[in-house]
């Protein structure tokens, strides 16, 4: 295979969906001589806040002085980015070689039953952060975790940042059942980090308690609280399991932040017990650098921010909503937002809306470049029966959409889903605008 035959091939297991179980990943990861042993795993789960964790970790890692791999879904920059090395995707040569690989022992152990897209990509992950050599694994779930591919793995730690409703027609129709698929990636004598709440909280709980797992709860036994913000930084101070930090800067913006920094640094701590006290402020520093493409990421348009948000669940608009009304705070700024919208059919697009349409302008509705994208009649018509008074226009095309509401002066956010939001983030490329500052 070529590049492109590899991309082929993987993207055509698409058609496979979701399936639920490991037991042909373990057989594939036999047949290679199972890829995952030795490594060190920091394994993360969670509704919302995923890949930020996955961020905070990936930087604090190599800050101090640890080759990093970084496993993440739906990573940047197509099938490349969700693998890299220090920050560098894996390239094209050995993505194809490892799909070369992989392929020829699906078609060896696993014969009639093929591995599905992302089982694919996992298991390539495994064999290049082996020959690698890295020293730590950030390792992100794809979705749920107890049959979840990346759960072939035996971690050093465990997180479950939240749990709130998505993907319920798979993981279940309660927070219970959410829950419970996430806590699979809890195992024996391993560490959990979570900041669940509630009743998913206690579910997590049982589940550790059940297999001998530690938890170390947000807001219990770790404490993050935020001195000041502006449009640029949040100023944090942190008190952990055995480190303090009096004040740095986290670069991510907003207030939900806050619970993904204070999950990624009792991580990190965890996995690191005896880190000396110039290794632990190094990683801490580490934070102010950090960029996590498509969350809350600022743009500058003329001297006007272009916030692109992944958000596609209720729970993530209702932190976009109060990322969007603390940045205007932070700029003195009382005008509403133009917004670019495009989601999938199968969100909860209703209750997404009501989080965030309050702060609107007008809208341009587009549908994202995917199979799940959803109709934007059909969503020009919700919006339209949940805020009247807003000037609605259908773009199909995410780029042209974007590129029609830059037209109009003031704030722009677009939102709703991380392909669409990628689709125009290359937009933004073309016109090469620059990071808010």
């Amino acid at each position: 295979m070529n590049v492109s035959d590899a991309f082929a091939w993987i993207g055509s297991l698409r058609r496979f969906g979701i399936k639920p179980g490991l037991e042909r990943v373990e057989r594939v990861l036999d047949a290679l001589s199972n890829p995952q042993d030795g490594l060190r795993f920091y394994h993360v789960a969670g509704t919302n806040g995923k890949g930020s964790v996955c961020a905070m970790l990936c930087a604090m890692s190599m800050s101090a002085g640890y080759k990093t791999g970084l496993y993440t879904s739906p990573g940047f920059e197509g099938f490349n980015g969700r693998i890299s090395v220090n920050q560098q995707a894996i390239d094209d040569q050995s993505f194809t070689r490892y799909a070369t690989v992989v392929k020829h022992a699906i078609e060896q152990v696993t014969v009639g039953d093929p591995l599905t897209e992302f089982e694919v990509l996992t298991v390539m992950a495994l064999l290049y952060f082996r020959d690698q050599a890295v020293d730590a694994v950030v390792w992100e779930t794809g979705l749920g975790g107890r049959y979840d591919a990346t759960s072939v793995v035996h971690p050093v730690v465990t997180a479950i940042t939240n749990v709130s409703y998505d993907h319920v027609e798979i993981l279940g129709p309660t927070l219970a059942d959410i829950a419970y698929d996430k806590a699979g990636i809890i195992k024996p004598g391993v560490p959990i980090v979570t900041g669940a709440q509630g009743e998913a909280y206690g579910i997590i709980e049982k589940v550790a308690e059940t297999v001998g797992a530690s938890v170390v709860r947000i807001d219990r036994d770790v404490e993050l609280t935020r001195a000041a913000y502006d449009d640029h930084y949040q100023t944090l101070r942190y008190t952990g399991i055995e480190h303090q930090s009096s004040e740095f800067a986290l670069s991510l913006f907003g207030r939900h932040q806050l619970a993904n920094a204070a999950v990624a640094l009792a991580m990190f701590e965890l996995a690191h017990p005896n880190l000396d006290e110039t290794a632990w402020e190094r990683a801490v520093a580490s934070l102010r650098t950090i960029r996590w493409p498509l969350r809350f990421e600022v743009f500058d348009h003329r001297g006007t921010p272009v916030v692109l948000d992944g958000a596609h669940n209720p729970a993530a608009a209702r932190a976009l909503a109060l990322g969007l009304n603390e940045f205007s705070a932070a700029l003195s700024q009382k005008s509403l937002w133009h917004m670019v919208i495009g989601v999938f059919r199968d969100k909860d697009a209703r209750s997404m809306f009501e989080e965030v349409l309050p702060l609107a302008q007008d809208v341009v509705v587009c549908r994202p470049n995917h199979v799940r994208g959803a109709d934007p009649e059909a969503i020009k018509n919700l919006i339209g029966e949940l805020g009247p008074h807003l000037s609605i226009r259908v773009i199909e095309q995410p780029l042209a959409a974007v590129q029609a509401a830059l037209e109009a002066p003031g704030p722009l956010v677009i939102w709703g889903n991380l392909h669409m939001v990628e689709d125009a983030r290359k937009a933004i490329a073309k016109l090469e605008m620059n990071y808010w500052t």
